[in-house]
This record gives C-alpha cells, structure tokens and sequence, in this order.
C-alpha cells in the first residue's frame, strides 16, 4: 500500500485545510441537528402540556354535571358491627332508625355421609331456584360422579362441592346462587335415588308465601272509594302489640301497605274477625234536636234588646240511621291499574268465627295491591292476625333432609315500618339515596344519621386548583426569556423557554384566565358569582406581592366549607347551571373551562397533537436535509482530496523536472 504524507511537494498541511474546508461544510448539518434537538424540547414540552390541560379539563369535569358533589351527604352508623351505609346527593337529611331482625341467607343443604365406594344408583332428578330448574340424569356411580353430574347440568343455579367428614366418608353440599327466600332449591324426581343418600327425606307439603299486616295509625288513611258512607262518627283503636285493630261506630278505613304487593291466582286475604252489637238501648252522645223557645225582648238603659231563649230541655226521638248498607261489616282491596283506582268490597259475615279467608286472587291476578279496606258500619268489630298468602309453587316437590341454612329474607324494621329484601349488601332501595350494608342482627334499634357532606366536594375543588396552578407553572416555563451573560453567546436551551410568543400558547393562557377570573351567573335563588365568593382566590388583602403576581390560586377553607354548606344550589351552579331549563348544563365555571379545553385535549387531531406532528414532519426533513448533505460532504472531501493530490503531483512533477534542468545545466559548464 503506498504512502501518502500530506504537503510533501507543497509543503502545504492538506489535511488540515482538508478538514477545516469539509467543517465549514458541515455548518448547516449542525444547524439542523441544533433544530433537531430545539423541536425535541419543543415535542417533550407539547407532551407535557398536553398532560397539564388533560388534568385541568379532568378536574373541572368532576365540578358539575352528575360527577359534582356539593349535594353530597354522608351516613354516620350508631353501630358500624351491625349496619354500614352511604349516601349520595339525593339523600335526605335526617335520622333513620333501623333494627335488623333477620339475615338474609342463602339456602345450604347436604347429603348424609356417603361411603366413597357406595354404588349411588341411577336416577333422573330436578333441582329448581328461583323458577329455572335443570334436569340431572345420573347413570349411577360414586360420590364424585354424583357431585360432577350437578355441577355440570346445574352449575347455573347452585355450587356443587363434596366434603370428606370421617374415614372415607363423603358429604356433597349443595348451595344456592341465589340469595333470599326466592334462592330456596327445590328438588323433584327419582326418591330412591336422592333418598339413597340422604339429600331428601321425603314429600314435601306445600308451604305459603306470608305479608304480615302490622297495625299501626300511620298506616291508616281516609276511605278515598266511591261509595258514599255518611255521617263516619266512629273510632279506630290499635291494639299493643300491632296485631289488631278495632272499629266502632260507622267508619271505613283504608290500609296503607307499605310496599305494593303482587297477587297471584291462588292469594288469599287471611285475618281473624270478632265483632260485637251495639248494646240495647245505647245511644249517641251528639244531641239530635235543640229546641228554640219563643222571642223575648228586653230593655237596658232604653235600649231594646231581641233575644232567643233557648230550651233546657232536648227532646230525644230515636237515633236512626241516615244511610241503608248491605252488609254490617266487610273488608275491601285497592290496587292501581294503569294510574287508576280499582277497587272490591267483600261482606264479612258478622256471625263468622276464626280465621277469615278471601280469594283475593280471582279479582286481582297478576296485579298488584296497595291498599286494603276495613269498614264497620255498626257495633264494634275487632280485625286481627291480617296477611296477605299465597301458595308457594312447586308443591309435590321433597323435602331436604340436611338443612345447613335456610333460604331466608333480611328482615329489619326502618322507623317501625318491617322491610324485606333477598339480600344484605347494596340495599339502594330502602332509603332514597341511601346504600345500605347489612351485617348481623340487632337487639335493638341502630340509628343512622344523615348529613351534609362537603369533604369530597372540597377535595374536588382543591384537585381542580392544584392542577390550575400547575399549569400557570408550565405556561411560565414555556415562555421564560432570558439574557445572554456575554456578548454573542447564544442562551442555552435550558434557561430560555421554546415558546416565547407563540400566539397558540398566548390564546390558550388568555382563555383559561379569563375563565378563571369571570363571573357568573345563574338561577340559583342566592347565587355565587365568583370564585372569590367562595374563598378561591390569588391571594388575600395584603397579600405577598409575588404570590400574587403568579396569578396562583389558593383557597380559604373555612369560607368555602361554610359556604358549600349554607348554599350548596348557588355553588353547584357557579361551576355548571342550566339557563334555560332544559336540565342540560350549559353555563358555569368549569362548563366554561371543560369547552375552552375541549380543542386542545379532545381525542384524536387536536390542537396540540397537531402541532406535535408538525414538530415531527420538521425533523423528519431535517434528517432528509442532513442525510443529503452528508452524502454531498464525503463527495466534497474526496473532490478536495483528489485537487490536493493532483496539485501535489504536479508539484512534484515540476520539482522534478526543475532539479533535471538544474542538474543539466550543471554538468554542462563543467565540461
């Protein structure tokens, strides 16, 4: 390989002007990698922001609309070991008592012990929860098949698990999915093979479905019927223990029940009746005639006085009944069928004794009831033990043999009124707005006060107010500016901001301030105008000149805990109201700020994203721009290095020839 030494002809360094021509060369390559790393800050800085308003539009989402929490309540339990709950914006305010008579529990049954090399026989049975059933065709065989054989056709409706008790004894338990009274398994079909194994003893009797009726005035409302009962001059009497009740005189009574219950053809109206005549000779304390006496006048001091001298003495006639009945006694049933009334009277037969029984169910199927009637036109009759029954489906179905638990509904009465559901968590239903946790039973009743709640909401504000604030920091960054610490030295990337006077940047910061800073209004009857209002400001009277300067907001909790309390309305619309009624939020605060936000945050090709790809498309063509101009500096320095070379040999040429003629012309002379 031949060797090359730059300048050995010229005595030029070809090499260093070499390199010093291909660096000046590169000058735009390292301008654009300069702009390169430039929008690089520029894309993380957009990323950022992007991150900021996200966060912002977020927070002032969680101000109005159904996320707002100004209305919010919280539960205070007087024994969170028996009853846990929460509350939501539409509860209200008050105090509950509530006593748990009974959990609702899901229906358990086993097998008796079973020997693991027991031969169960074959047999085809049913297991029903809840109206769906599924038939098991067992073809015979061990404990273990049996259990496999539920669990695949009846894995829907109950748990199938088998339990080793003693030796090599087996159990299989079965447990319902479903919880409550409605969770109760009912088996059917082959007895010889269930019986084999002690799943069921036997047949089982049909039971019946029971809503007790507890007799309480509160339950008990005006005749609201078309029929015309006039004068009603009786009385109604509770019994102690809530069992029974009493009517005399004339009067007709509706009962309130305190949740509408279904009929079905076979349900009946059960209760006991005693009634007893009005004695002979009994009459009515109310007088039934007042007599006048003739016009007698008198004189006093010359003045005239007419006056009407009233009897002393009532002429009694016998008391009789203004309005004729058909029946002495009777009870009667309301049910609402499509918004209107339907109403049926039963006569009682006054001379009956014992339990009552009324099919109610040929009248009322497949509807439901809200009231019932008690009506006494005279004497004194005694209405007790009243419940509304219904057979219970699945009668020939057999009795298990092996309860573990029964299939039983939470019972617990909510201010003296009894309530029942199939479960004990989530109850949504029992107080309007109120979540309620049920976890074992009560003695005695557990009070449960509601009330106001303005923790979340102030933590909701507080988010929104820091993520304000955290953006005013970022802004500032963007747009920083700073000066150079010598003459022609440029500022390095770090203390200059790379937005400076970007009209995007300055539009966005203009609309979030004046967002900020505005007043609203609303239809709230004392409303809250300002951010001010509520203690949310950039600074107290006499505040630190810089802090507000920032233009960063801080909050005056006491003002705003007061005032969400005092006027949770007017401050729920400040943040987002409804100016025209139409239960759509289209004012407010945060409404205002979520819809300045909305260009820059909204997915997809938003305004930020937008200018990341442009960013983005810039590098990409300086890269194309560099790449180019790499390929034309390596031409560029073989171009120069093949001038310098040919330069050099052809002052080496020269040299050469000069030194021939030199030596030419020397050894001529010396000849």
């Amino acid at each position: 390989m031949p060797i090359s030494i730059s300048g050995l002809s010229s005595g030029l360094d070809t090499d260093a002007i070499i390199e010093k021509l291909v660096k000046l060369e590169r000058e735009p390559i390292v301008k654009l990698e300069r702009e390169k790393k430039e929008r690089s800050y520029r894309i993380k800085a957009l990323q950022e922001l992007s991150k900021k308003l996200e966060t912002l539009n977020g927070t002032a989402k969680e101000l109005y609309g159904f996320r707002a929490a100004f209305r919010d309540t919280k539960v205070i339990s007087g024994d969170e070991s028996v009853i846990s709950a929460k509350g939501s914006k539409n509860a209200s305010i008050g105090s509950r008592e509530i006593q748990v008579l009974q959990l609702a529990s899901a229906h358990k049954i086993a097998t008796d012990p079973i020997d693991k090399e027991f031969k169960i026989p074959g047999g085809k049975f049913t297991i029903e929860v809840n109206g769906e059933s599924a038939s098991v065709k067992f073809k015979g065989g061990s404990v273990d098949a049996l259990k496999d054989s539920i669990d695949e056709k009846a894995k829907s409706l109950v748990n199938a698990s088998s339990m080793k008790t003693q030796g090599e004894n087996f159990v299989i338990v079965l447990q319902s999915k479903t919880m409550g009274k409605k969770g109760e398994i009912k088996i059917s079909g082959d007895k010889e093979i269930l019986e084999s194994i002690g799943l069921v003893s036997g047949e089982k009797s049909a039971d019946r479905e029971k809503v007790s009726l507890v007799f309480d005035q509160k339950f008990f409302s005006a005749y609201l019927g078309e029929t015309k009962v006039e004068p009603q001059n009786g009385s109604l009497t509770m019994g102690n223990d809530g069992k029974t009740m009493a009517l005399g005189g004339t009067l007709w009574r509706e009962y309130i029940l305190p949740a509408e219950t279904a009929v079905k053809k076979d349900t009946s109206l059960e209760f006991s009746m005693t009634y007893k005549a009005p004695a002979d000779g009994e009459k009515s304390d109310i007088p039934q005639r007042i007599e006048f006496g003739p016009d007698e006048s008198v004189s006093i001091k010359g003045i005239k006085l007419h006056g009407y001298n009233i009897s002393r003495t009532r002429t009694e006639e016998k008391e009789e009944s203004k309005q004729k009945f058909d029946s002495v006694l009777g009870v009667g049933v309301v049910a609402i069928d499509g918004g209107k009334r339907v109403e049926k009277l039963y006569t009682v037969d006054k001379d009956a004794k014992g339990k009552q029984e009324i099919p109610i169910g040929s009248d009322f199927k497949d509807k439901k009831i809200a009231r019932l009637i008690f009506y006494c036109n005279i004497g004194t009759t005694e209405f007790g033990n009243a419940a509304i029954t219904t057979p219970r489906e699945g009668k020939g179905g057999l009795e298990p043999k092996n309860v573990i638990s029964e299939a039983s509904d939470l019972k617990m009465k909510v201010d003296g009124i009894e309530v029942i559901r199939d479960r004990n968590t989530e109850l949504t239903d029992v107080i309007p707005g109120v979540t309620i946790t049920v976890k074992k039973k009560s003695e005695s009743p557990v009070s449960m006060q509601i009330e106001s709640s303005n923790e979340s909401a102030i933590e909701k504000i507080k988010k929104f107010v820091d993520a304000y604030n955290e953006y005013l920091d970022l802004h500032r960054e963007l747009i920083k500016t700073a000066r150079s610490t010598k003459p022609g030295q440029p500022v390095s990337n770090e203390e200059r901001g790379f937005f400076i006077g970007d009209m995007m940047i300055l539009r966005l910061e203009g609309g979030i301030k004046k967002t900020i800073s505005g007043a609203y209004t609303s239809r709230a009857e004392n409303p809250v105008r300002t951010l001010a209002d509520m203690g949310v400001s950039t600074g107290k009277i006499n505040a630190n000149w810089e802090s507000i300067k920032s233009g960063k907001l801080s909050i005056d909790e006491p003002v705003l805990k007061k005032l969400i309390n005092e006027n949770p309305d007017g401050v729920t619309m400040f943040f987002g109201s409804d100016s025209d009624g139409d239960n759509k939020i289209d004012g407010g605060m945060a409404f205002t700020m979520a819809g300045v936000l909305r260009p820059y945050v909204i997915s997809g090709k938003n305004i930020i994203v937008s200018r990341i790809d442009l960013e983005n498309d810039s590098i990409k063509m300086a890269n194309d721009r560099i790449l180019k101009q790499e390929g034309h500096i390596v031409k560029y320095e073989d171009r120069l290095r093949t001038k310098f070379g040919k330069m050099e040999q052809s002052m080496s040429k020269s040299k050469g020839q000069q030194q021939w003629m030199q030596n030419q012309m020397g050894g001529g002379k010396d000849k």
